[in-house]
């Protein structure tokens, strides 16, 4: 039954025999994973001793990955590991998840119209899930695209974004990779069976996989700390309500005062630090979360370490963006090709107006990361307008965004909400949630 996996890792270990590694913590990796899959096949009576040995096995294959970049690209070349191999060596999060065992191995395969898709693992809490997967094909996946990903608990759907990158890699007729899931509410599991749902899409072809699997580990719960303390800063009231740590996530929910005079937009440098001043939650790719930005309560998602527990914890942040209210947006007549309104700072330029699009020129916001500056408009009569596109680009003299709106909801004039805007609150925030 696992004649397959035993050979996919016999081959990989005769590949890591010609990179300079040391001979023993190659073979340790290995021979783990051999046993892994042939414990499988029987029940073994768990002893302390047997725990331990495995607890080493993996912090030695995962501290390897990271200090040794030839141990690292030799194991990528293990069916299912490339990506992996990349999280572990740029996210502790996601290292910690791998040592703490959190990671499920799935395995699951389905063949439809000379495509195998297998999904490999998942990483999975009440905040969203990483679904690992390996697609492959006797012809070339270059042109491939997904359709309608869902993720299904209990037989409904679990509203959720969902991301996922179509990495070019070495083969053209295999990518490793995953979905990401970030669910629409915390959710409360009835049960451990799941289904993934997607559509596989090539030039005059469209392929449909439906994979149900069952979990067989505990879904980690959240650990919550209650605050409902009101902070200050620049004279704008933030009450932090609750912050929530998950195994891929922290959760911290804010609430801003109505009576504030600024919108707040983004928060640039929020973190969580132990009583050492590490860093060991903080923002990767920007913050995502709930509440589209309404200046009401709004949940973000920070980066996690959910299997440590220092002494205390401490809240930070500065680097708030933010807008007086009543100039936070654009208002533009598409007819005229004209902007009625916008903030006083002009720390955005307007270059150009179409009869659906948008041209900017601002200075970075943030070093190596270029935030959405809208999610949608509102057009003269309350409706919503969407914005299916919006691009960036940096040149030398600055920083580009093309704005797409859906020209079916535009009636003149449409107010535009800024969700980003390079305008800072001064000052900083510290409060010890441990």
């Amino acid at each position: 039954m696992y004649e397959k996996e035993e050979e996919m890792l016999d081959i990989s270990n005769k590949k890591l025999e010609l990179v300079a590694v040391p001979d023993q913590l190659v073979n340790n990796a290995i021979q783990q994973g051999i046993l892994q899959a042939k414990a499988k096949k029987r029940k073994r009576k768990k002893t302390l001793w047997a725990f331990s040995v495995a607890a080493i096995l993996i912090l030695t294959f995962v501290t390897s990955i990271r200090v040794s970049p030839a141990f690292a690209s030799a194991v990528s070349t293990i069916p299912g590991m490339e990506r992996f191999v990349h999280l572990i060596q740029f996210d502790k999060g996601m290292k910690a998840i791998v040592e703490n065992d959190y990671y499920e191995s799935i395995g699951i395969t389905q063949v439809k119209n000379n495509i195998t898709f297998t999904v490999d693992g998942i990483i999975i809490d009440e905040t969203g899930a990483e679904v690992f997967y390996t697609i492959e094909a006797p012809h070339s996946l270059k042109n491939m695209d997904y359709q309608e990903i869902r993720l299904f608990n209990n037989g409904q759907e679990l509203m959720s974004s969902i991301s996922y990158d179509l990495p070019d890699q070495e083969q053209t007729n295999r990518k490793v990779d995953k979905f990401s899931f970030v669910f629409g509410e915390i959710e409360q599991f009835k049960n451990t069976k799941f289904e993934l749902q997607f559509e596989v899409k090539q030039p005059n072809k469209a392929t449909s996989f439906n994979i149900p699997f069952t979990l067989k580990k505990e879904i980690k719960p959240g650990k919550i700390y209650t605050l409902n303390e009101t902070v200050e800063i620049d004279g704008q009231q933030i009450k932090i309500n609750e912050i929530k740590l998950y195994p891929l996530r922290v959760a911290i929910t804010l609430e801003f005062d109505e009576q504030n005079e600024m919108k707040i937009l983004q928060f640039e440098d929020m973190r969580i630090e132990d009583e050492n001043g590490e860093i060991w939650s903080s923002i990767r790719n920007g913050i995502t979360g709930f509440g589209e930005n309404q200046n009401k309560e709004n949940t973000y998602f920070l980066q996690s370490n959910y299997f440590k527990e220092p002494k205390e914890l401490y809240l930070k942040f500065d680097r708030v963006q933010a807008l007086p209210k009543e100039e936070s947006y654009l208002l533009v007549d598409f007819a005229k090709k004209l902007i009625l309104e916008q903030p006083s700072h002009r720390k955005i330029e307007v270059l150009n107006v179409g009869s659906n699009t948008i041209e900017l020129k601002y200075s970075p916001i943030r070093e190596n990361h270029t935030y959405t500056l809208f999610s949608q408009g509102e057009n003269a009569i309350g409706g919503v307008v969407d914005i299916p596109m919006q691009s960036s680009w940096g040149e030398e003299e600055g920083q580009f965004a093309e704005v797409s709106l859906d020209a079916k909801g535009i009636i003149n004039p449409v107010k535009i909400d800024f969700i980003a805007y390079p305008n800072y609150l001064n000052g900083s925030v510290s409060i010890q949630i441990k």
